[in-house]
């Protein structure tokens, strides 16, 4: 699981990583089920989401993407 902490207004990006195959179908990318988002605590304006997604998406902050 990765967690990142978001503020009121920030993103998350979920796209494919640079060594998926760009014609891999949608069903091959989740065979092992959906991408799953967890909050996991909320302290005034920020928030800490986990995120379990297959290795062949990245997860960034909108920033660093």
């Amino acid at each position: 699981m990765r967690v990142l902490t978001r503020r009121v207004g920030e993103s998350i990006l979920i796209f494919p990583s640079n060594e998926l195959d760009a014609n891999i179908p949608v069903s091959e990318l989740f065979k092992d089920g959906p991408i799953q988002l967890t909050l996991t605590r909320v302290n005034g304006n920020q928030a800490r989401v986990g995120i379990v997604a297959p290795n062949s998406l990245t997860i960034a902050r909108e920033e660093v993407a």
